[in-house]
């Protein structure tokens, strides 16, 4: 049903954030997958946040529904 997950706070998942990038050798955008921290489910499962370690800062992004991708 709506807003069911096996996704929990905390919990380590793999994401493509797409606000960190690298300028590649042929001018376009390169992204990687990424390790993070889920650290906001949406109530109703329509999203949630995930955190990222990068360079020495946090980077937040949210990405859409909860099932574990």
């Amino acid at each position: 049903g709506v807003g069911e997950t096996n996704m929990k706070l905390g919990q380590k998942v793999q994401r493509t954030p797409l606000s960190l990038f690298q300028e590649m050798k042929d001018g376009k955008q390169g992204r990687w997958p990424m390790i993070g921290k889920v650290v906001y489910i949406h109530p109703e499962g329509r999203y949630h946040l995930v955190e990222f370690e990068v360079w020495g800062s946090t980077v937040r992004e949210c990405f859409a529904r909860v099932a574990d991708e």
